[in-house]
């Protein structure tokens, strides 16, 4: 209300005034005018302020300050099964949706009429059909309830209730399924299922925000100047061109335009490219994807690992982790995939345990499994898969159990033989990246390198943080050799010779201290997913110019201002960005530099180029900003 928020909560009614609670019903000390201090609803209509408890109704005068408030129950069931669910208003009827009544119409005089209606599954006179309410909500005078099975209803001036064909509805008693609003031209929308639908006369239409399709992101992949990111329960988006596309988990595509045959996308998890540039998306609890983007349609194939009738063993075969192509074989390539379970320890199937490494060639082909009783598997739960088309070796990382490695040769599906890293124990590995000769290991205890012409640790590195638990790529390196580490600490970056350097939320635009996942483009740009969004960081940048003015206006304040002990504050501001320049005295003698790195700033603490304190007088200040120059007076008083 104007530039003032009324906030219901556990404790009474709150005025918030932009800074502070300026005011609130009950005050701290005084007894409470409410039964129930509970406030879930409020309305004001004219003079009168209505609020709301689970039991009652409340009625205040605004002219006279709230003083008083008369209480309504009337229609409401005696005792604990009252309960009133909010209020709205057009501004003209007042509105309460509570449980267990009988219609009732309250004809009060300070406003025109206030009206109960059900909220159980019973026959609702206001309604055309037979439904349950679940929502009542008000925005820029439309009020507007949605219904279990019956859809949605637009509240008319004066009475009734009039149906919005073709509206979402829901059956979820919590009220989590469905919410509606209206804009201020009376446009109705409704959010649902993570889709966000404007009304529309036959089917309602989609407007998809200009964002992924959520935050918590698991993976993310670069892919041809396109990059693509997972999340878990949500689905999948690719960011191309500045646009995003996002692939909804549960929501399919038909119809013109459709550019997706996604079989399943609820849960993207392990993601990698192969050496045609088609990009490889494993899916929980659903088919192996390939995508090709980049012919008209758009190509998708989906593929079941079907070695065995087993549904459990199907389901442990989904669950990829680790993704990555022996490139230097070209056409013949292999996409190699590290599994993971998620039902380790799970009763009714025939095991929970993850199954090693499950090889494919480029059409999708399942060619075979290396399982856990394989020669020289360590164990079944593979975390890290990275090949180096330098040796032609693929390097493997395991969950508690250290390091393999084994060289690719052979026709596709040909048996390898898995040396193990001895230098690397038991480290509990979470990522695997090469460059050169270093092989980079991301590990619960901290940051190892190898040489992988030896096989023997060369340097270790404390990390701030853990790896997080759900992370599925980690680690990767820049075509500069510096080494990205995403933790539950934030992001950690490696540079050769120097101190290694911790991005958090704090310091940086960095979405969240947990990081999943982190690719590096062949720019050097570094992606980087995270329980709170995904993030671009190019360590290359270099800021424009600023932009050359034809002139140039300043104002230094205080003016005057005054001498003390320890010096003064003197600030500029003007029409440029950044600052520097000169103060002069009388005789045009520099008394001091300054820079400024923006408006606002303090650009001289008082003292001259030798650090003594100037004496009182009249100092001209010389100040250029984006090649233009401006001279401006101040003076000093004792």
């Amino acid at each position: 209300q104007g530039d003032s928020m009324w906030i219901g909560t556990t404790r009474g009614l709150a005025l918030w005034d932009g800074n502070t609670v300026a005011g609130s019903i009950p005050d701290l000390g005084t007894p409470s005018p409410f039964v129930d201090d509970h406030i879930n609803g409020f309305a004001i209509v004219g003079d009168s302020v209505f609020v709301s408890s689970p039991i009652a109704v409340y009625i205040g005068l605004l002219s006279q300050r709230l003083a008083t408030w008369k209480r309504f129950d009337t229609g409401l069931p005696v005792g604990s099964a009252r309960n009133i669910r909010g209020l709205a208003t057009d501004g003209h009827d007042v509105l309460a949706l509570a449980s267990g009544l009988n219609p009732q119409n309250l004809n009060q005089g300070v406003y025109t009429s206030f009206r109960w209606f059900k909220r159980d599954s019973v026959w609702i006179s206001d309604f055309p059909v037979f439904s349950s309410v679940r929502r009542l909500r008000d925005d820029f005078g439309v009020v507007l309830a949605t219904t279990a099975g019956g859809g949605m209803f637009r509240h008319v001036n004066g009475g009734g209730w009039v149906s919005l064909p073709n509206s979402p509805s829901t059956d979820n008693a919590d009220l989590a399924a469905l919410e509606v609003a209206a804009d201020p031209d009376g446009r109705v929308f409704a959010s649902t299922g993570g889709v966000l639908y404007e009304e529309a006369p036959t089917v309602w239409t989609p407007r998809t925000p200009p964002g992924p399709v959520a935050n918590n992101c698991r993976n993310v992949l670069w892919a041809n100047g396109s990059v693509y990111t997972a999340y878990a329960g949500e689905g999948m988006s690719r960011l191309r061109g500045g646009e995003w596309r996002n692939y909804r988990a549960g929501v399919g595509c038909v119809g013109a335009g459709c550019d997706t045959t996604f079989e399943n996308v609820a849960f993207p998890a392990g993601m990698g490219i192969d050496p045609l540039g088609r990009k490889w998306v494993s899916n929980w609890s659903g088919p192996l994807t390939r995508i090709d983007d980049e012919v008209v349609p758009p190509s998708f194939g989906n593929y079941t690992w079907l070695a065995s009738t087993d549904a459990s063993l199907q389901h442990l075969h989904s669950c990829i982790h680790a993704v990555s192509a022996d490139s230097a074989q070209g056409a013949a390539a292999g996409m190699w995939m590290g599994l993971d379970s998620d039902i380790i320890g799970c009763g009714g199937c025939s095991t929970g345990d993850p199954q090693g490494i499950d090889l494919y060639d480029l059409d999708g082909n399942f060619i075979r499994n290396y399982g856990l009783t394989y020669p020289g598997l360590k164990n079944g739960l593979v975390r890290g898969l990275e090949y180096d088309d330098r040796t032609g070796r693929m390097w493997v990382g395991y969950k508690q159990n250290g390091l393999s490695t084994f060289l690719v040769e052979g026709a596709l599906g040909s048996d390898i033989a898995l040396d193990d890293v001895t230098a690397a124990g038991d480290l509990d590995v979470f990522g695997v990246a090469v460059h050169g000769d270093s092989v980079w290991v991301l590990a619960a205890e901290g940051l190892r390198r190898f040489r992988a012409s030896s096989q023997s640790l060369s340097a270790s590195f404390t990390l701030a943080a853990p790896p997080a638990l759900s992370s599925m790529h980690p680690i990767d390196t820049a075509p500069d050799g510096s080494v990205y580490v995403g933790t539950e600490g934030g992001l950690r970056v490696y540079r050769r010779g120097q101190t290694p350097v911790d991005y958090t939320p704090d310091n940086s635009p960095l979405a969240d201290l947990s990081v999943r996942a982190v690719r590096v483009d062949p720019t050097g740009v570094v992606w980087i997913a995270t329980a709170g969004g995904v993030n671009r960081f190019d360590p290359n940048y270099v800021p424009p110019a600023p932009p050359r003015l034809t002139s140039l206006q300043v104002e230094l304040y205080p003016n005057p201002v005054w001498r003390t002990g320890a010096g003064f504050a003197l600030r500029l501001k003007g029409g440029g960005t950044t600052y520097g320049g000169e103060i002069l005295d009388l005789n045009g003698r520099v008394v001091h530099r300054f820079s400024a790195d923006g408006n606002g700033r303090v650009m001289w603490d008082g003292r001259d180029v030798h650090g003594r304190g100037v004496e009182p007088g009249v100092y001209f200040v010389r100040a250029r900003s984006g090649g233009a120059e401006a001279t401006a007076r101040v003076v000093v008083l004792r």
